[in-house]
């Protein structure tokens, strides 16, 4: 991972090279990962490209509350989950049912260390696995939150899903690989140079 903070300059001078290479190392990272450090812009993708995942796979249900509750300390308590999170382990995740049922809403919505399902509509492993990669600490829908996504589909629903869903993803355009590193300073300002002087050159 990245050390952004390793790369900027400290204190640069107003409209330096410094100051913009800090502005584009900002802007780097919040491409790299979006929602974690800005808008949360790719969640509407993420929803669709799961509908259209989920049109083509069966979803095992959970009986009630405390079904989902012991699937959850199941989840959280894996290996694979301790290597995504950076929050909450064991049973530190609670879940309960949503209050209302009536109108628009979702299916699950996760806080820092609870999970709120509908028990029409979200009393289903997927809708859980979704909602526990955000109580690892993905707050967002990212590509962090994407990885965490994928790893825990491959280990509690198969591998096989996992691929539906990421092929899913790449045709969304939601990148779920590694993130680009961003350029050293030497390149940046090399390549800023080139694009002032083509630029000059076409004037």
């Amino acid at each position: 991972m990245t050390d952004y903070k390793a790369l900027m300059f400290r204190s640069p001078t107003l409209g330096s090279d410094e100051q913009l290479y800090n502005r584009y190392l900002r802007k780097h990272q919040r491409d790299q990962n979006k929602g974690q450090f800005s808008k949360d812009s790719e969640r509407l993708k993420v929803y669709k490209a799961e509908w259209a995942f989920q049109s083509k796979i069966t979803t095992q249900s959970l009986k009630d509350v405390k079904e989902a509750q012991r699937y959850v300390d199941k989840v959280t308590g894996s290996v694979t989950y301790s290597k995504i999170t950076t929050k909450n382990k064991g049973s530190d995740i609670k879940l309960r049912a949503k209050k209302s049922h009536h109108g628009f809403g979702y299916a699950g919505m996760a806080y820092r260390s609870e999970i709120v399902l509908d028990t029409d509509t979200g009393l289903n492993i997927y809708t859980v696995l979704h909602e526990l990669a955000h109580t690892a600490g993905h707050r967002h829908h990212g590509r962090s939150f994407r990885q965490a996504l994928l790893k825990l589909v491959s280990r509690f629903m198969g591998t096989e899903q996992a691929s539906l869903l990421k092929a899913e993803f790449k045709a969304s355009k939601l990148p779920c690989g590694e993130p680009r590193k961003p350029l050293t300073f030497e390149k940046w300002k090399a390549k800023r140079e080139r694009i002032i002087n083509a630029a000059g050159q076409r004037a």
